[in-house]
């Protein structure tokens, strides 16, 4: 039977780590996600286009290696949602998550009769076994994320209908255009990006909803403080696997400059 261990984790108030992928749809990325300890993937498909045979491949290698793996799109659309869940994605991150009807949409797509309107299929979704197929549908509005991410001055002034909307789970931030859009180009850490986030994260916990911190921790001592706070979705969220590899590659190579 389906299932998902970090909606699971989440609905406990427990923290969960995440590991985000741009181009690297690899084994070898899967495999290292898992044993460093993190807790989901999360694909993007808004900068980046698969190929879609790789993409599933992923998804369902993700899920043998027990890491819930999400994608990121672009719009709330049936087509793009039904895709990826049916591909194997355990969760759906709406890019731009500008208003609460969007949310509402992204809900309806991604949950099967009567809690929303997806369509049934039974392959990598349902690890290709049809034997139970009412189980398998409970199974599956059980396991599914639904995660809105906030990157727009639109957004946070939205946020209060938004985070009400009945199915939502959780909330994340788009640090990079959420600036932009304040006409902060590049200031991520801009005391106003800070506030426009901290005004999400309130809304958030107030309505018991998971949430990322404003800014992510760079010590233990930052973790601890924002777990006290409540807040429960961590990782390197914000971060291809390039950066990651980039910052791996200079640290390697400072010893010979």
């Amino acid at each position: 039977m389906i299932t998902n261990h970090v909606r699971r984790a989440l609905k406990k108030g427990e923290a969960v780590k995440g590991f985000n992928v741009f181009e690297s749809l690899r084994p070898s990325v899967v495999k290292i996600a898992a044993q460093a300890g993190f807790d989901f993937i999360m694909v993007d498909t808004e900068h980046v286009v698969h190929n879609d045979e790789t993409l599933t491949n992923f998804l369902v290698l993700a899920r043998d290696n027990h890491l819930a793996p999400l994608v990121t799109v672009v719009s709330p659309d049936r087509l793009l949602v039904s895709r990826m869940l049916d591909a194997g994605a355990l969760g759906i991150v709406l890019s731009h998550a500008d208003t609460a009807e969007q949310v509402e949409d992204l809900v309806r797509w991604s949950r099967y009769a009567p809690e929303g309107e997806r369509g049934l299929a039974l392959g990598a979704n349902a690890d290709y076994d049809s034997s139970d197929v009412a189980g398998y549908c409970k199974a599956a509005n059980e396991a599914v994320l639904v995660i809105a991410k906030i990157e727009s001055a639109l957004g946070v002034r939205n946020i209060e209908a938004i985070v009400s909307v009945d199915g939502i789970d959780g909330i994340v931030f788009g640090p990079g255009d959420l600036a932009a859009t304040m006409n902060l180009h590049g200031q991520w850490e801009h005391p106003e990006v800070i506030a426009a986030m901290e005004t999400v994260i309130e809304a958030a916990l107030a309505r018991g909803l998971a949430v990322e911190p404003a800014i992510m921790p760079k010590d233990k001592a930052d973790y601890e403080r924002e777990r006290l706070r409540d807040i429960q979705i961590f990782g390197s969220t914000r971060a291809s696997e390039y950066n990651l590899l980039k910052s791996a590659a200079t640290q390697a190579i400072e010893p010979y400059q």
